[in-house]
């Protein structure tokens, strides 16, 4: 049995140093390149008023991106009734979403429309990596 206290660490092994950057790397490589799924994400702005016209104008703002899909699910209501939800990821690289997605957006994937219901944002030191993002269906 050897005595812990006078027992020393290897130190022949090589370090392995991970910056913030390669945080962001992992995303956008898995995310373009391994689950790369076309969506269409829609950034919705907040309603404009035109005062000379009395006019309201809501404009929907289109981001085709790549998205990884993790899960579709159906939910039953009872009856006839069910909705479906879905679960992405997205990242927020240079090809991605400039933006972090709020629940008063929506994209289209697989001919269908998904309302975003829930957002959640993987930070690291530097800023914003990727978002988990689930939808339901409209």
């Amino acid at each position: 049995m050897t005595d812990r206290a006078n027992f020393s660490p290897r130190t022949d092994r090589p370090k392995v140093v991970i910056t913030d950057y390669d945080f962001g790397d992992v995303a956008v490589e898995l995310i373009d390149n391994v689950f790369d799924t076309p969506i269409t994400f829609r950034q919705h702005t907040t309603a404009t008023f035109d005062p000379l016209t009395g006019a309201t104008s809501i404009t929907d703002t289109p981001h085709v991106v790549n998205a990884g899909v993790l899960a579709r699910n159906r939910v039953e209501d009872g009856g006839t009734g069910e909705t479906y939800d879905i679960s992405i990821w997205v990242h927020h690289g240079s090809a991605g979403l400039p933006f972090l997605p709020t629940t008063e957006d929506s994209f289209t994937y697989d001919s269908i429309l998904w309302r975003v219901i829930e957002v959640s944002p993987t930070y690291s030191s530097k800023g914003l990596i990727a978002s988990k993002i689930k939808g339901r269906s409209a």
